[in-house]
């Protein structure tokens, strides 16, 4: 089994970077240095080689004859004392040689020679190969006396190339040196500057469930710390939220529960005191199956919130008429109204929107019995649907005592309940038409006016 590798640390990894871009930026500037004292350094050996033939030039020029060079090299040899590495030959016409001082590693090209009457150029001097390195060279007429002379001056290796040669390896381990400490120093500087990162990871470490209230400070941090410290402040803020309402979710549930449990559990126990009648158990049984259904309409709304808050619930849309859906609804709830004495009506655009049909009949559903239910003898309960230019509103408002403001900003929230007198429900309806629009891509709207009407509009947006 092959062991787990760690990762580099943030510091180290950071400091290798900061390594590698000074080893590049020395290795760029060395080049450049190293090419330019190159190029100088040739230069001034070229200059040095014609300077060198010019002043041979001048001595020979001084000369009766071509033979006064063979018996007299004094003159010309001196021209190149302290220079090992040159290498002088002076020919008659006829290819005699007057004066060789030593010779080449290897054998010189044969190149045109530059004439008397011609002042030497840089364009004169050519490479050449010898055993070792590179080698330059010229070639030119001269004149002794009347005679014409042929003079080759050579050069295998300037002390100035072996220097430069030497100063390359100075380079590269002055390269390797200045990599290694900006290493070393930029690890220092790195996790000297890590301090306020370690100190917000401390900080963040301190923080768990029974203190999500703790957040970091970002006023002094740097620039590049103080969006992180945002996001993870904006991040504990969203888990608090989200931590104090799912326990007030736990304790609603709880609350919720145990009525028609309590309820089954007493029944039950005085049943159980005493014989009872078939009768007596029948009432009974049927009391429980209204607990029963309670607690499987608050289990069944409960996990449809958990589905839409977990990405679970994928909508199915199909183009509905409204207006035939609203009546729908309307024929449902119909005979439920009368009983209680009040009335319900539609009026709808012939409309068509792409909704989920069964979300659609479930939010409206909810509106539709919470009106009922919150509308006195004798008032009204009204549905309404018709074009707006974000798309379509449906409308259900019913006459009665409204909603007090205080309730407002909360009328939407889970296990809520304006009136806590009333025991049916468990406060998940307006919760439920709140999380169908949000799937929807829509919103839920309430305005109400107490004592005259509470009106629930569901805005559903174009496509």
């Amino acid at each position: 089994m092959n062991p787990v590798r760690r990762p580099m640390s943030l510091t180290l990894r950071v400091a290798l970077l900061l390594s590698a871009v000074v080893a590049a930026s020395f290795l760029a500037v060395g080049a450049y240095l190293y090419h330019t004292l190159q190029r100088q350094m040739a230069y001034r050996d070229d200059a040095e080689l014609i300077g060198k033939v010019d002043q041979i030039r001048r001595i020979i020029a001084g000369l009766p004859s071509a033979a006064a060079i063979a018996q007299d090299q004094g003159p010309l040899t001196d021209t190149l004392f302290g220079h090992n590495d040159f290498m002088l030959k002076v020919s008659a016409a006829d290819g005699r040689a007057l004066l060789q001082t030593s010779l080449t590693s290897r054998p010189l090209p044969q190149v045109d020679s530059v004439p008397a009457r011609r002042t030497l150029t840089l364009e004169d001097i050519h490479d050449w190969q010898p055993a070792a390195g590179v080698g330059r060279m010229v070639r030119a007429t001269g004149m002794a006396g009347n005679e014409p002379v042929q003079i080759t001056l050579a050069r295998e290796r300037s002390d100035r190339l072996k220097l430069l040669s030497n100063y390359s390896v100075d380079l590269l381990l002055a390269l390797c040196g200045g990599a290694l400490l900006a290493t070393l120093l930029g690890y220092v500087v790195v996790r000297h500057s890590m301090r306020r990162l370690r100190s917000v990871i401390a900080k963040a470490n301190q923080i768990h469930t029974s203190r999500l209230n703790t957040r970091l400070s970002v006023q002094d941090a740097p620039v590049e710390l103080r969006e992180m410290g945002e996001a993870f402040n904006a991040m504990l803020n969203r888990l608090e939220d989200g931590v104090q309402r799912l326990s007030g979710f736990a304790a609603d549930l709880a609350h919720d529960m145990r009525t028609p449990v309590n309820t089954l559990m007493v029944e039950t126990q005085v049943a159980l005191a005493r014989q009872r009648s078939a009768e007596e158990y029948q009432q009974l049984l049927a009391s429980n199956l209204e607990e029963y259904e309670r607690l499987a309409r608050m289990i069944e709304n409960t996990l449809f919130l958990a589905r839409v808050d977990n990405a679970q619930l994928a909508l199915q849309r199909v183009t509905l008429d409204l207006s035939a859906e609203l009546q729908r609804i309307h024929d449902y709830f119909e005979i439920l109204a009368e009983d209680v004495g009040v009335r319900l009506s539609v009026d709808a655009q012939p409309l068509q929107a792409d909704i989920d049909p069964v979300l659609l009949q479930r939010a409206v559903n909810n509106l539709v019995a919470n009106a009922i239910r919150h509308t006195p003898q004798g008032g009204t309960v009204a549905l309404s649907a018709h074009a707006v230019p974000d798309g379509i509103e449906i409308t259900v408002s019913n006459s009665g005592p409204g909603i007090a403001p205080e309730h407002l900003p909360h009328i939407f929230d889970r296990y809520y309940r304006a009136d806590q007198a009333r025991t049916s429900g468990a406060g998940l309806g307006l919760s439920i038409v709140r999380a169908i629009m949000e799937l929807h891509g829509g919103k839920i709207s309430l305005d109400s006016r107490p004592g005259e009407q509470t009106r629930f509009s569901l805005l559903f947006k174009k496509i």
